[in-house]
């Protein structure tokens, strides 16, 4: 009898585990999963991502701080259950509570870039570099990023935090417009300031994920005192801004510049 192979992290029945592992994080991350769904990850009522957060430690952390009648049963009385408590304190966190350096106050420093005694490619770097730091300074700016995947499973949270999104990307939307209009410029077409608040905003989020990721790349690609966000803000600017104001829009423009 010949001796049974020895087992391995890589064999073929490993791969099985691996393979349907991969499978439920797939249906964990599903924003439109269905009955597909396996019986487990519907039981889940809420992102496991934040299954470490206990009412245990919330109760002794707001008593602790001294809040007068911050009990157990007080905390029991207002939320009967953990699931109930954890929507209001993610809405708490991403849009009622104050920060240092509020991102859409920061926006409204971009219509001063105009009257600045400096270059504007300055204080674009200035506000750009500032924000990208402020946000990496509070760890809560990750938080949308940790559950954000798995907004669309949870409606109620969502429609819970989409004012306050909004009104971010529309406070630096309308800054851009401010800019805009003191400066005569004019946008290729298709181009709008609420959707160049959409796509610097959305380079935002990936930036700050990938500077908590990759730190040792991210952090040291500095050029001439310019972050590699900064100097991404500039290149965005230089393309959507129709400067000999031919009315053409980005992919004409490019397709001219290499002859085509």
């Amino acid at each position: 009898m010949s001796p049974r192979p020895a087992v391995s992290r890589d064999d073929a029945t490993a791969r099985q585990f691996l393979k349907a592992a991969t499978q439920l994080i797939d249906a964990y991350l599903d924003d439109q999963p269905g009955e597909k769904q396996p019986a487990r990850l519907r039981s889940i009522h809420f992102p496991a991502a934040l299954e470490w957060l206990r009412t245990e430690d919330v109760v002794r952390m707001a008593a602790a701080g001294g809040s007068a009648g911050a009990s157990r049963k007080a905390f029991f009385n207002r939320w009967r259950t953990r699931e109930e408590f954890l929507p209001d304190a993610l809405v708490y966190a991403l849009a009622e509570e104050e920060v240092d350096e509020p991102p859409n106050e920061q926006a409204r420093q971009v219509p001063e870039v105009v009257t600045a005694p400096v270059p504007f490619s300055q204080e674009v770097i200035r506000i750009a570099d500032g924000l990208l730091e402020s946000l990496q300074r509070h760890p809560r700016s990750y938080l949308t990023l940790h559950i954000g995947p798995l907004l669309a499973q949870h409606p109620a949270l969502w429609e819970a935090l989409m004012p306050a999104m909004r009104a971010g990307v529309q406070a630096w939307a309308d800054g851009y417009a401010a800019v805009l209009a003191d400066l005569g410029l004019v946008l290729r077409p298709g181009w709008t300031p609420h959707r160049l608040s959409l796509a610097l905003q959305a380079a935002l989020d990936g930036f700050l994920l990938r500077h908590r990721i990759m730190p040792d790349d991210y952090g040291p690609s500095r050029y001439e005192g310019a972050g590699l966000f900064a100097d991404t803000v500039l290149a965005v600017i230089l393309g959507v801004i129709d400067v000999d104001r031919s009315g053409t829009n980005g992919r004409e423009a490019l397709d001219r510049l290499i002859g085509r």
